[in-house]
Parts: C-alpha cells; sequence; structure tokens
C-alpha cells in the first residue's frame, strides 16, 4: 500500500494533554500541553524550538517567529554553541525575554577548558548568566566522547560545577548513538537527555527503546528528535527538490507529520524538537492542536509504512 493511502485512512481529533505548571513565567496567550522535565521543577510545551531555524535569517524573521512561538505557547528555546550563528541571531530576540522563556544550549567541547569557554561565550552572546537546561551535545562514541567528558580534566567537570552553583538550572547530554547514551546514563543521573525517538527508526531497526527503557529504569526524562524525519536518502531516495541540502529527507506532509509527532509523543517523551527548518518547524505548530495518543491502528499503519523507508539510525 502506498504512502497516500496509509494517511488517507488516519483520523483525529484535537485534544489537550494539559498538565499543571510548575515554573513561574506567565501563562502563555495560546495554550499547549506541558509535560515535566523529571524532577527539575520545570515544565516543558510538548513542542519546543530548535535553534538551527534562527542560523542564517533575518532579524526581522527570528523576531516574528520567536513572537509566535511564544504566542502558540512555545517557551522553550534550544540551541547550540555549534550552530553556526543561531544564538547570535536568537538573542536580539531573547535577551527582552529571558525571564519569560526556557533557554536551552549545548557544548560539543570534551575538555573542562573547551567547555567552560563555550559556556562563557553562550553566556555572553545570549545576554544570561545562568541556562535553564545544558548539554554535553553529540555524544556519538563512547572512547571520545563519554570517557573525554567524564575524564579529569574534562567537560563535566566544569559543568557539575555550573550546576551547583546552579547556573545550570537542569544537565543533559544530547546523542545519536545507543551505546553512547546507554553508557553517559551510567556514568551520571543527568536531568535529561535528547535523543532521536523516530518511527522509521524504531519500529523497523529497533533504535529508541533500549535508550528509553533505561531511561525510565533511572527517571531520566527524553525530549524527542527527529520525531519528522522521514530516513536517510538513498540510491532509492536521492537528495532532491527543497530539502537536498538536510542531511535526511524530512516529513513535509501534513497528515504524516501529524502521524509522526503524535507517535513520537505517545513515546515516553516530554517533548519533541521539530526540524530545523522555518516551515517544517512552522507545519509543527500548525499540528499542534491535535495531538491525540496515537492508537494501536495508526502505530501498525506506521510499522508498514516504515518497511518502505530506510531509517536514518543506527548509523
Amino acid at each position: 500500500m502506498k504512502r497516500r493511502e496509509f494517511l488517507g485512512t488516519m483520523t483525529g481529533s484535537a485534544a489537550m494533554l494539559a498538565t499543571g505548571r510548575g515554573w513561574s513565567a506567565p501563562a502563555p496567550a495560546t495554550t499547549m500541553p506541558r509535560r515535566p522535565l523529571g524532577k527539575t521543577g520545570i515544565e516543558l510545551p510538548v513542542i519546543g524550538f530548535s535553534g538551527i531555524v534562527a542560523r542564517d535569517s533575518t532579524p526581522e524573521r527570528v523576531e516574528k517567529v520567536v513572537a509566535d512561538s511564544l504566542e502558540m505557547g512555545v517557551d522553550f528555546f534550544d540551541t547550540a554553541a555549534s550552530y553556526g550563528n543561531s544564538e547570535t541571531m536568537l538573542a536580539p530576540a531573547l535577551k527582552p525575554r529571558r525571564k519569560n522563556i526556557i533557554l536551552a544550549t549545548k557544548t560539543r567541547e570534551r575538555t573542562r577548558e573547551g567547555a567552560e569557554a563555550e559556556f562563557n561565550q553562550s553566556c555572553e552572546i545570549l545576554g544570561t548568566d545562568y541556562f535553564d537546561m545544558y548539554l554535553v551535545h553529540g555524544i556519538q562514541h563512547v572512547d571520545r566522547d563519554v570517557d573525554a567528558a567524564f575524564a579529569s580534566g574534562g567537560a563535566m567537570e566544569f559543568l557539575l560545577e555550573k550546576k551547583k552553583s546552579e547556573q545550570i538550572r537542569a544537565l543533559g547530554f544530547s546523542s545519536h548513538s545507543t551505546e553512547s547514551a546507554l553508557a553517559a546514563m551510567d556514568r551520571y543521573d543527568f536531568d535529561f537527555f535528547y535523543l532521536p525517538i523516530s518511527y522509521t527508526p524504531y519500529l523497523k531497526a529497533d533504535f529508541g527503546p533500549s535508550a528509553l527503557d533505561k531511561a525510565r529504569e533511572k527517571d531520566i526524562p527524553c525530549v524527542s528528535l527527529k520525531a519528522m524525519a522521514r530516513q536517510r536518502w538513498s540510491e532509492q531516495t536521492p537528495r532532491e527538490g527543497k530539502w537536498e541540502d538536510m542531511w535526511y529527507q524530512p516529513i513535509d506532509d501534513p497528515e504524516e507529520a501529524s502521524l509522526a509527532l503524535r507517535w513520537a509523543l505517545s513515546q515516553p517523551v516530554v517533548s519533541a524538537l521539530p526540524p530545523g527548518r522555518e516551515p517544517l518547524y512552522r507545519l509543527a505548530l500548525e499540528l499542534s492542536g491535535n495531538l491525540d495518543s496515537i492508537t494501536p491502528e495508526e502505530t501498525e499503519r506506521l510499522r508498514l509504512l516504515s518497511e518502505t523507508m530506510t531509517p536514518l539510525f543506527p548509523r
């Protein structure tokens, strides 16, 4: 059966997954479902803003998309020192709103010295002296990333000091590797982590379940990456069209995107970060009015659809 035939059978109704707010910021103009980030005292909207959306944009466009996000109830803004000029582009829009947003950024540095330099640089650019969420970014290899970050003189040495001083409210990591994610969770009880939770890798390649099982065991909440990723570019799906500059094929069909988002948010995750392209992010916002839990029948449709895909992970 073809993709459109699957999606043509999809049904859904608008629903709220409302939770109480433990965070002290003013209520957004439009209510978006929120979920607690474990024991941190932070609550996230179920859709977050990826700072890559702002990279190489214009001040006017960034101001507009930030304002529209807040109007929709998205106050979770995620960026990284390695996202090009993302922090610089976001700074003018976020600085005046700092007390009303949840701000996350990351470091790819593995040494104490490097992590300290990037932390201080991010503080200076974004006009803040603390981060609500801070991550050891891109943990891919146990030896080069996990071992290095936890070594004497490693990044974790500095970041744990920042957490103790409350300049980091919640400390986490991001990974695209099951092995490294499991190793990181064994080394430290992180406050949260980011991992691709996407229907094709999960249902076809079994990427995600073991990390989520470990996270549940250790009570470490997960933020979903790549929920709107369809598959890896391949000979069968060559790079072409308006998304050919992306390293994977995203989902831009509204029906499939809705199903994919609802599936991801029906897993044990707190929030989902849509792809870092403004049209795809805005599509996620448009779909946020219907976030009903996925049904077994819909999951089966996705499983069958995934059989035609080339999983993005593991890689």
